[in-house]
Formats: C-alpha cells, sequence, structure tokens
C-alpha cells in the first residue's frame, strides 16, 4: 500500500466520485480505479460497491477511510513541523526539453506570467531519449522534442509501449545554423557537399538514437565532429567559428547569439516539434499557459516558411 493509494481513497470521500477525484488531482479515472481495486486486492477487503449512481463506500471502506485520513494528516503535521517556513500554496512543475532557444524563451515569459505568485519550476535541457525518460518517470510533467521521417515509426512504437502520447507543435524543414561571417552564409540553399570541410557540432555523442541520423548526417563520413551537452557552449561555437549545426533552423532572438543565422538545408528532412506527456497525467492549468507561450515562442521563431 502506498500514500498515493491513501489520497485517492481521500479524494473518492471528498467527491463522491472517482471521476471528479480524478479530475481534481489530475489523473485519469483508470488511474485511480486501478489503484483502488490493488489496495483491495491486497487487504483483502472491499472498499467500494459501485453502483449505477456512483461508488459507495463499504464498512470496510470507511474503517480503511479514516486511517487513511488519519496518516495523511500525520504526514502533514511532520512536514508542518520540520518546515514551518516552507510555503504550502506554491506552483511546482518541471518541464524536460532538447535543446531549443524557444522553450526557454516561453519559461521567460511564464515568469512573468506568475509574478505575483510563488512558484518553482525545474527545467531540464537532454537529448530525445532524456526528455522521454524524464515524462514516463513522472519527473517531468511535460516534455518537448523532436523527431524526423528517419525515426518517427521507432518514437511512436517507444510511445505507445510506455502509454506516452505525443502532440505535434509544427513541422519545419531542416536547417543549418552558422555565423553570420561563415564562408557560406551568402547562400540561399546549403547541400551536405557544401558542409564537408566544416567542424559539425551536435549534441549526440551518447544518445542511443545516434544511429537513426536523426540530423540526416553519416557520422562516418565527417571528418571534424565536436560533441556537445550545453546550448550556450553550441551558441558560442557556432557565432565564433566556421563550425555548423542542423536543426529547426528556429532563430530565438533574445536567446541565441546574434551573430548565429539558419539558412535551409536541400532536401533536408521535416523535423515534427511537438509535446510528450503521460497518458493518465492531465496538465494544470499553469502548465497549459506554458504550452500557449512556447506556441507563440514557435511561431516567432519560425524561419522563412517558402
Amino acid at each position: 500500500m502506498t500514500i498515493q493509494q491513501f489520497r485517492y481513497i481521500v479524494e473518492i470521500a471528498k467527491h463522491n466520485s472517482i471521476s471528479k477525484a480524478a479530475a481534481a488531482l489530475y489523473v485519469t479515472q483508470p488511474s485511480i480505479s486501478k489503484a483502488v481495486r490493488d489496495l483491495e486486492a491486497e487487504l483483502g477487503i472491499t472498499i467500494l460497491d459501485r453502483t449505477n449512481k456512483g461508488v459507495v463506500f463499504t464498512q470496510e471502506g470507511r474503517e480503511l477511510l479514516f486511517y487513511a485520513k488519519m496518516l495523511l494528516e500525520q504526514m502533514e503535521s511532520v512536514v508542518h513541523h520540520f518546515k514551518k517556513e516552507e510555503v504550502t500554496e506554491i506552483t511546482k512543475f518541471s518541464i524536460s526539453s532538447q535543446h531549443y532557444g524557444f522553450a526557454i524563451e516561453a519559461v521567460a515569459n511564464l515568469m512573468t506570467y506568475f509574478e505575483d505568485k510563488k512558484y518553482e519550476l525545474s527545467i531540464r535541457e537532454g537529448k530525445a531519449m532524456d526528455v522521454i525518460v524524464d515524462v514516463y518517470a513522472s519527473r517531468s510533467i511535460l516534455g518537448i522534442l523532436s523527431f524526423t521521417e528517419l525515426n518517427k515509426h521507432f518514437f511512436k512504437r517507444y510511445f505507445l509501449s510506455k502509454s506516452l502520447t505525443f502532440t505535434p507543435l509544427a513541422s519545419l524543414k531542416q536547417h543549418v545554423f552558422l555565423r553570420k561571417e561563415h564562408p557560406l552564409a551568402h547562400y540561399d540553399c546549403i547541400n551536405l557537399k557544401h558542409l564537408r570541410e566544416f567542424p559539425y557540432l551536435t549534441y549526440q555523442q551518447d544518445d542511443m538514437l545516434l544511429h537513426f541520423a536523426e540530423e540526416a548526417l553519416n557520422l562516418d563520413d565527417i571528418e571534424k565532429v565536436v560533441y556537445l551537452q550545453d546550448r550556450g557552449a553550441m551558441n558560442n561555437l557556432l557565432a565564433n567559428t566556421n563550425s555548423y549545426n542542423l536543426g529547426t533552423g528556429s532563430i530565438v532572438t533574445n536567446y541565441m547569439n546574434p551573430n548565429i543565422i539558419s539558412i535551409p538545408l536541400e532536401r533536408g528532412n521535416i523535423i515534427q516539434v511537438g509535446l510528450v506527456k503521460r497518458e493518465d497525467v492531465f496538465l494544470p492549468e499553469e502548465v497549459l499557459v506554458y504550452i500557449d507561450y512556447l506556441k507563440l515562442m514557435l511561431e516567432k521563431s519560425i524561419p522563412n516558411k517558402s
């Protein structure tokens, strides 16, 4: 048995409804129903009688409800005792994203929106699989990532196997990021042959999806590769060397070095940018506000759409 199961039971009693309890806790109704059934099986009792008019606590269920409330109240007392100065009404959530400037700009807008509120946000940047694992493990309530035609089937199968949902936000043509002084900066379109002599920057070194060639490159054919994990380092090298990187082409004015530009890649892949979340999690209003900002910042940063 778990504290979470007790919380579910108390919430059901508060609303006299599993569906209303699920909505209040931002989880799905099947998740709560399964938790109650698991607890019934573990204790060997029937907690709820399911009727056409809803659910009714059995005698054993009412006894368990008494203990559940008592345990939760004791937990709150412990927290209050040791964290007297901790604010109780505080907005908390975590978001995971690949290295996208528009995702960070959306956070900045959300901070302004929360100006009169108390909040604790966690923003985690990493590779596609880092984002997926964070969401699956509930370390983050929302993930922002992208995939291409080359690996979309893998991602879709993986999402299905992990009970994750993907919501598309934008389809973008692959672009080359480079500096304004780069020898290729005057091109209207760049092909892979143009790029052969220049250093390639990528976040992909320890990514299990590297062999899917997310960025349409065969790294075995590239003589100069620099692997990075930090978006700041990526921006600094792009802005000050003749290196390049491939991606969405989105230029986020306030969150990228102004010396960086993007040029369409000839015969480049279409990159699908979107949101990933657990099927059993409902997004609270604050996260929906972030998504609205995210869509706005993404739209603003999209390169020429011709």
